[in-house]
Protein backbone atom coordinates (compact mmCIF):
# COMPACT_ATOMS: atom_id res chain seq x y z
CA UNK A 1 0.00 0.00 0.00
CA UNK A 2 1.27 3.49 -0.86
CA UNK A 3 0.69 6.06 1.87
CA UNK A 4 1.13 9.82 1.41
CA UNK A 5 1.83 11.78 4.60
CA UNK A 6 1.87 15.59 4.77
CA UNK A 7 5.18 16.57 6.35
CA UNK A 8 7.61 19.38 7.06
CA UNK A 9 10.66 17.29 6.12
CA UNK A 10 12.00 14.53 3.93
CA UNK A 11 12.54 11.66 6.37
CA UNK A 12 10.43 9.25 8.41
CA UNK A 13 11.46 11.18 11.52
CA UNK A 14 10.08 14.48 10.16
CA UNK A 15 7.00 15.95 11.84
CA UNK A 16 3.57 15.44 10.30
CA UNK A 17 2.31 18.74 8.86
CA UNK A 18 -1.28 19.40 9.97
CA UNK A 19 -2.22 21.23 6.75
CA UNK A 20 -2.69 19.31 3.52
CA UNK A 21 -2.76 21.80 0.66
CA UNK A 22 -0.12 24.15 2.08
CA UNK A 23 2.15 21.40 3.40
CA UNK A 24 5.81 21.82 2.40
CA UNK A 25 5.72 18.30 0.98
CA UNK A 26 4.58 14.71 1.29
CA UNK A 27 6.38 11.49 1.97
CA UNK A 28 5.11 8.68 -0.21
CA UNK A 29 5.81 5.44 1.63
CA UNK A 30 5.26 1.98 0.15
CA UNK A 31 4.48 -0.48 2.97
CA UNK A 32 5.31 -3.48 0.76
CA UNK A 33 8.75 -2.39 -0.45
CA UNK A 34 9.61 0.11 2.34
CA UNK A 35 10.51 2.60 -0.42
CA UNK A 36 10.27 6.28 0.45
CA UNK A 37 9.82 9.15 -2.00
CA UNK A 38 9.53 12.87 -1.22
CA UNK A 39 6.97 14.93 -3.14
CA UNK A 40 7.83 18.64 -3.03
CA UNK A 41 4.77 20.89 -2.68
CA UNK A 42 6.54 24.26 -3.00
CA UNK A 43 4.67 25.19 -6.19
CA UNK A 44 1.28 24.74 -4.51
CA UNK A 45 2.30 26.68 -1.39
CA UNK A 46 2.62 29.84 -3.48
CA UNK A 47 -0.83 29.59 -5.07
CA UNK A 48 -3.42 32.14 -3.98
CA UNK A 49 -6.22 29.63 -4.56
CA UNK A 50 -6.53 25.95 -5.37
CA UNK A 51 -3.48 24.75 -3.43
CA UNK A 52 -5.39 21.81 -1.94
CA UNK A 53 -6.80 20.69 -5.29
CA UNK A 54 -3.36 20.83 -6.94
CA UNK A 55 -1.76 19.00 -4.00
CA UNK A 56 -4.48 16.35 -4.18
CA UNK A 57 -3.78 15.81 -7.87
CA UNK A 58 -0.04 15.47 -7.17
CA UNK A 59 -0.72 12.81 -4.50
CA UNK A 60 -3.10 10.98 -6.86
CA UNK A 61 -0.58 11.09 -9.73
CA UNK A 62 2.09 9.66 -7.41
CA UNK A 63 -0.08 6.57 -6.87
CA UNK A 64 -1.07 7.08 -3.23
CA UNK A 65 -3.89 4.89 -1.96
CA UNK A 66 -4.08 6.47 1.49
CA UNK A 67 -3.40 9.95 2.88
CA UNK A 68 -2.44 10.87 6.45
CA UNK A 69 -2.75 14.55 7.33
CA UNK A 70 -4.38 16.84 9.86
CA UNK A 71 -6.66 19.05 7.82
CA UNK A 72 -8.03 18.74 4.29
CA UNK A 73 -10.14 21.45 2.73
CA UNK A 74 -13.52 20.46 1.30
CA UNK A 75 -12.51 20.83 -2.36
CA UNK A 76 -9.32 18.80 -1.95
CA UNK A 77 -11.26 16.17 0.03
CA UNK A 78 -13.74 15.89 -2.83
CA UNK A 79 -10.94 15.32 -5.37
CA UNK A 80 -9.27 12.73 -3.13
CA UNK A 81 -12.57 10.95 -2.42
CA UNK A 82 -13.37 10.78 -6.15
CA UNK A 83 -10.06 8.98 -6.63
CA UNK A 84 -10.91 6.53 -3.83
CA UNK A 85 -8.01 7.70 -1.65
CA UNK A 86 -8.70 6.99 2.02
CA UNK A 87 -7.97 9.98 4.27
CA UNK A 88 -6.87 9.56 7.90
CA UNK A 89 -6.34 12.26 10.49
CA UNK A 90 -3.15 12.59 12.51
CA UNK A 91 -2.64 15.29 15.10
CA UNK A 92 1.12 15.60 15.41
CA UNK A 93 3.96 13.16 15.82
CA UNK A 94 6.41 12.00 13.19
CA UNK A 95 5.79 10.42 9.80
CA UNK A 96 7.02 7.08 11.18
CA UNK A 97 4.60 7.29 14.13
CA UNK A 98 1.72 8.12 11.77
CA UNK A 99 2.51 5.13 9.55
CA UNK A 100 2.72 2.87 12.61
CA UNK A 101 -0.59 4.23 13.93
CA UNK A 102 -2.24 3.54 10.57
CA UNK A 103 -0.93 -0.02 10.27
CA UNK A 104 -1.99 -0.69 13.88
CA UNK A 105 -5.46 0.73 13.08
CA UNK A 106 -5.15 3.55 15.61
CA UNK A 107 -6.01 6.36 13.16
CA UNK A 108 -9.54 7.44 12.42
CA UNK A 109 -10.70 8.02 8.86
CA UNK A 110 -11.77 11.57 8.10
CA UNK A 111 -15.32 11.95 6.86
CA UNK A 112 -16.48 14.65 4.46
CA UNK A 113 -17.70 16.66 7.48
CA UNK A 114 -14.26 16.50 9.09
CA UNK A 115 -12.60 17.95 6.00
CA UNK A 116 -13.84 21.48 6.69
CA UNK A 117 -11.02 23.57 8.17
CA UNK A 118 -13.27 24.85 10.99
CA UNK A 119 -13.24 21.35 12.47
CA UNK A 120 -9.46 21.31 12.85
CA UNK A 121 -6.61 23.32 14.26
CA UNK A 122 -6.68 27.09 14.13
CA UNK A 123 -3.69 29.17 13.28
CA UNK A 124 -3.11 32.72 14.28
CA UNK A 125 -0.54 35.38 13.75
CA UNK A 126 -0.01 38.74 15.30
CA UNK A 127 2.14 41.64 14.34
CA UNK A 128 5.27 42.85 16.10
CA UNK A 129 6.13 46.49 16.24
CA UNK A 130 9.37 48.20 15.38
CA UNK A 131 11.00 49.55 18.54
CA UNK A 132 11.51 53.31 18.58
CA UNK A 133 12.87 55.45 21.38
CA UNK A 134 15.82 55.13 23.75
CA UNK A 135 15.61 51.37 24.37
CA UNK A 136 14.37 50.63 20.84
CA UNK A 137 13.46 47.00 21.54
CA UNK A 138 10.99 45.22 19.32
CA UNK A 139 7.83 43.44 20.41
CA UNK A 140 7.32 39.82 19.49
CA UNK A 141 4.60 38.69 17.15
CA UNK A 142 2.69 35.54 16.58
CA UNK A 143 0.79 33.05 18.57
CA UNK A 144 -1.27 30.02 17.74
CA UNK A 145 -5.00 30.26 17.31
CA UNK A 146 -7.33 28.21 19.48
CA UNK A 147 -8.19 25.04 17.63
CA UNK A 148 -11.19 22.83 18.12
CA UNK A 149 -11.52 19.19 17.27
CA UNK A 150 -8.96 16.42 16.86
CA UNK A 151 -5.95 18.62 16.09
CA UNK A 152 -6.58 20.76 19.17
CA UNK A 153 -4.59 23.91 18.68
CA UNK A 154 -2.67 25.93 16.19
CA UNK A 155 0.98 26.75 15.73
CA UNK A 156 2.41 30.15 16.36
CA UNK A 157 5.38 31.58 14.55
CA UNK A 158 6.75 35.06 14.36
CA UNK A 159 9.52 37.28 15.49
CA UNK A 160 10.09 40.47 17.38
CA UNK A 161 10.55 43.66 15.48
CA UNK A 162 14.12 44.78 14.97
CA UNK A 163 15.20 47.72 17.04
CA UNK A 164 17.69 50.31 15.87
CA UNK A 165 20.25 51.80 18.19
CA UNK A 166 21.94 50.68 21.41
CA UNK A 167 19.37 48.11 22.62
CA UNK A 168 18.51 46.58 19.21
CA UNK A 169 15.55 44.33 20.02
CA UNK A 170 15.86 40.73 18.94
CA UNK A 171 13.61 38.20 17.27
CA UNK A 172 11.57 35.51 18.97
CA UNK A 173 9.14 32.72 18.20
CA UNK A 174 5.46 32.61 19.13
CA UNK A 175 3.89 29.82 21.11
CA UNK A 176 1.21 27.31 20.22
CA UNK A 177 -2.43 27.93 20.96
CA UNK A 178 -4.66 26.11 23.42
CA UNK A 179 -6.82 23.38 22.04
CA UNK A 180 -10.29 22.22 22.92
CA UNK A 181 -11.37 18.65 22.37
CA UNK A 182 -14.86 19.59 21.18
CA UNK A 183 -16.15 20.04 17.66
Amino acid sequence: MKIAISTTGKTLDSPVEPRFGRSPGYILFDTDTQDLQYLDNAAQQRLAQGAGIQAAQMVIDAGAETLITGQVGPKAAQVLNQSKIRIYGAAGGTVREAIDALTEKRLNPLSADDAAPAKWAGQGTGCGGLGRGPAQGGRGMGGGGRGRGPAQGGRGMGGGGRGKGPAQGGRGMGGGGRGRGTD
